[in-house]
C-alpha cells in the first residue's frame, strides 16, 4: 500500500472534518454524540485534541447525573452505548489534556457502568444487540485498566471479568458472534467482539482462559466472510473498515500471519477506491456523512500505525497500552 498516498489522504479528509465542524461540534449545539465521540477519536488519532479543549469540556458539560449521557446532547435518558463511546473519549483524551473536570467526568462514568450492569454480566441499550452493547463498557474497562485509573479499580475489574465472561460464552462454533435482531450476518459483532476481548491478555497482565484460542476463531470467521472484492458484509463501508480495524489490532497481538495481513491489504484498497471526493458513505455510491468520514480517517491512521516501525503502535492507538 502506498504510504505517501495513506498520508495525504489523513490530511485531505481531517482538513474536510474540520472544515464540516459545525455539523459534530457540541460547542455549536446540541449534536448526536455518536458522531461526536467519533469526530474526538478522529482529534486523538491526529494528535489535534489540544486545539479543541471546549468539545471535551462541552461532553462533560452535557453528561447526565447517573454519569452516562444520551444518544443526543439535548436528549435527558442516558443509554449504555453512547455512554461507553463517550466515556472512552473522555478518559483516553484526559490522558493529553489533564483538566480535573475531564477527570471527574471519567470517575461518573466509572459509577454509571458500575450501577447498570446486568446480573449475568450483560449491559442492555434497546438501540442495541446485547452483546454488542457489553463490549463497549468492557472496552472501556479494558482502557481503565490499562491506564491505571484508580477510581474503583477492584469492582471495575470484578464487572469487567463478568462482562467478559458474558461474552466468551456466547460465541458460536463457526467462531463469530451473532444477533437475529441487530447483527444477523455477525460481521460487525465479530470485528467488535474479538477486539474487545482479546486484549484482556494485556491489561493485566495475566492470562483470561480460552480468550486467545476464541479470539483467533473469531479472526479467522472474519476473514472467511471477507468477499472476493476486499469488502465485507455486501460492501457495507462501516462493517468493512470496522473488520479492517478490529483484523490489524488482533492480528498484532496474536502474531502477525499472511492470511491476515492479506485480508487488511484487500480491505483497506477497497475503502479507498470507494472513498467520495470527501468522506465516505454508508454503501459505495451514497453520499458523504460524517460518521462514517470519521472511520475512514481513523481507519487509515491504525494502519499508519499498523505498517510504522513500532509493532505496539496500532495496540496503542486503542488506548490498550499506554
Amino acid at each position: 500500500m502506498d504510504t505517501a498516498r495513506i498520508e495525504a489522504t489523513i490530511g485531505e479528509e481531517y482538513r474536510f472534518l474540520v472544515q464540516e465542524r459545525a455539523g459534530w461540534s457540541l460547542a455549536a449545539g446540541p449534536q448526536d454524540l455518536e458522531l461526536v465521540a467519533h469526530a474526538l477519536r478522529v482529534l486523538l488519532h491526529t494528535g489535534t485534541l489540544g486545539d479543541f479543549r471546549e468539545e471535551y469540556r462541552a461532553l462533560a458539560a452535557c453528561q447526565h447525573a447517573d454519569g452516562g449521557w444520551a444518544p443526543r446532547s439535548d436528549e435527558p435518558a442516558s443509554t449504555v452505548w453512547v455512554s461507553a463511546f463517550c466515556a472512552l473519549m473522555q478518559l483516553r483524551g484526559n490522558r493529553i489534556l489533564a483538566e480535573p473536570a475531564l477527570a471527574a467526568s471519567v470517575r461518573r462514568a466509572i459509577d454509571y457502568f458500575l450501577a447498570t450492569q446486568e446480573d449475568d454480566g450483560r449491559w442492555v441499550d434497546p438501540r442495541w444487540a446485547d452483546l454488542d452493547t457489553t463490549s463497549h463498557p468492557v472496552s472501556f474497562f479494558n482502557v481503565v485498566l490499562a491506564l491505571g485509573e484508580g477510581h474503583r479499580r477492584a469492582e471495575v475489574e470484578r464487572a469487567w471479568r463478568r462482562g467478559l465472561a458474558f461474552i466468551l460464552e456466547r460465541q458460536t462454533a463457526e467462531g463469530g458472534w451473532h444477533d437475529a435482531d441487530f447483527h444477523p450476518s455477525g460481521v460487525e459483532i465479530t470485528a467488535h467482539l474479538i477486539q474487545d476481548a482479546l486484549v484482556a491478555d494485556l491489561v493485566l497482565g495475566e492470562r483470561v482462559p480460552g480468550i486467545r484460542d476464541a479470539c483467533r476463531r473469531g479472526l479467522a470467521c472474519l476473514r472467511s466472510w471477507q468477499a472476493a472484492d476486499g469488502s465485507w458484509d455486501e460492501e457495507n463501508v462501516d462493517h468493512t473498515m470496522d473488520s479492517v480495524r478490529s483484523s490489524m489490532v488482533v492480528s498484532r497481538i496474536l502474531g502477525d500471519d499472511p492470511a491476515t495481513t492479506a485480508a487488511i491489504e484487500r480491505g483497506l484498497a477497497w475503502i479507498l477506491r470507494h472513498k467520495n471526493a470527501h468522506g465516505w458513505g454508508d454503501f459505495p455510491g451514497m453520499e458523504t456523512n460524517l460518521e462514517r468520514t470519521c472511520d475512514g480517517i481513523d481507519t487509515l491512521c491504525k494502519y499508519r500505525a499498523f505498517v510504522g516501525p513500532d509493532p505496539r503502535a496500532v495496540v496503542r492507538l486503542w488506548g490498550y497500552v499506554p
